[in-house]
Order: structure tokens, then sequence, then C-alpha cells
């Protein structure tokens, strides 16, 4: 839709979290994003597991997931809602409006 915006999220995980558990939170963020506002993920993958600034909640390391979509504000508020909620899955997290011109292909 025209309204529709890029946005990169950023996300941090422990590094212990379970499998099950990251692909719960991974299935949800999908399904808000492709289900329930049709909308579209251009890249969603792990960057980095790494050694944290600063201890987080008793973790010392995290992966990085690195995620790009185009998709409505109110898609965004949502996603934004679950990072927030997921406090024991998800460390911290940065949303950003991204250029065209830089999203990858």
């Amino acid at each position: 839709a025209a309204s529709d915006v890029y946005k990169r999220q950023l996300f941090i995980v422990p590094s212990t979290l379970a499998d099950d558990s990251y692909k719960e939170l991974s299935g949800k963020i999908r399904s808000t994003i492709e289900n329930e506002h049709e909308s579209e993920i251009v890249k969603f993958e792990e960057w980095a597991d790494r050694k944290l600034a600063y201890t987080i909640n008793n973790h010392k390391n995290g992966k990085y997931y690195l995620l790009e979509t185009r998709c409505s504000s109110t898609c965004i508020k949502e996603i934004e809602s679950i990072l927030s909620f997921e406090k024991t899955s998800v460390l911290r997290f940065l949303i950003d409006k991204i250029t065209e011109k830089k999203v990858a292909k």
C-alpha cells in the first residue's frame, strides 16, 4: 500500500534462548507482518552472536537479528509491542526507518 514504509528492526535475544522459544517469537512476528497485515518481509536473518557491551538481565552474550519490512505504521506498532512484551526472549530492540536505496535486495 502507498502508506507502507521500509523499516529495519534490530533485536537481541539471549545466546542461551532455546530454539523453540526463538521459533515461537519469530513465528509471531512473521504472522503479524505477513498474515495479519498482508505486508512484506524483505529480510529476516541472524546478524551476529556476540558479547554484549554490558550485562543485560544477567546475560553477557546475545544473538542479534535483523528484520527488514515494508509495512504500515500500525504493523510496526504491533511488532514493537511483541518485542516489548517478550521480556524473557528479547533483551533489546531498535526500530528504524530506512530509505528505499538502503533496502537489501
